[in-house]
């Protein structure tokens, strides 16, 4: 597997959201007189599409509507949300060894656009795709948009919809660990890659440039 380009997701795979995430989503439910969920219980249920998750559960709420109730709460947490441990260092690696990064992400474009100011990171991503709804649909206008040979791509995310995506593309994937899905439901989705976080992941990409010279 050789590795030019890389399509990364934001949440859970750069940034570190799952508690504000849960905390918000638990407010949802309340507020529609729904249950809440332990944390253990999100990170089991958590799936995207968002539709996917909330249909379900709250059939006659839109989910427009739904996602005003998130997004005022959610902006109440914006400060506890970090960078995830090694992402400044692969990004900069990424930079340092010529493969541009795709950021695909279903976050808010307004919240994206405020952590990614806070942490200063945009001068590291060579486009980003925010507000996706679908991302095994979105894959293909990426790949095609930046003229990307799948076979040189890799996607890499925290949750069984970023392996998906990629597989529906033809690129390579690798599943990270430091997010929202356990590691059993993202090895269920057969990835290229399993990686602990973004710094193994540097690590085997640093390790194959040593082998192909």
């Amino acid at each position: 597997m050789r590795v030019r380009n890389l399509i990364l997701d934001w949440s859970g795979t750069l940034v570190d959201d799952l508690r504000p995430v849960w905390v918000t989503t638990n407010h949802v439910f309340t507020q529609c007189g729904r249950p809440t969920l332990t944390l253990e219980e999100f990170r089991r249920e958590f799936c995207l599409p968002i539709r996917a998750f909330y249909a379900p559960r709250i059939p006659e709420v839109s989910q427009a509507e739904l996602e005003q109730l998130f997004l005022a709460e959610y902006a109440r947490h914006q400060d506890e949300i970090v960078l995830l441990p090694h992402s400044r260092e692969f990004l900069e690696f990424c930079r340092h060894t010529g493969r541009p990064v795709f950021l695909a992400s279903s976050a808010d474009p307004d919240t994206y656009h405020r952590q990614m100011c806070r942490f200063g990171l945009d001068g590291f991503i060579t486009k980003p795709y925010i507000g996706i709804e679908d991302k095994t649909v979105k894959i293909h206008h990426i790949l095609e948009e930046n003229q990307l040979d799948p076979a040189l791509t890799l996607f890499v995310g925290d949750m069984e919809h970023d392996i998906a995506a990629g597989q529906v593309g033809g690129v390579h994937t690798c599943a990270v660990l430091s997010g929202y899905n356990h590691a059993d439901r993202l090895q269920a989705m057969r990835p290229d890659l399993v990686c602990r976080d973004l710094g193994e992941l540097r690590a085997v990409l640093a390790d194959q440039a040593t082998t192909h010279g």
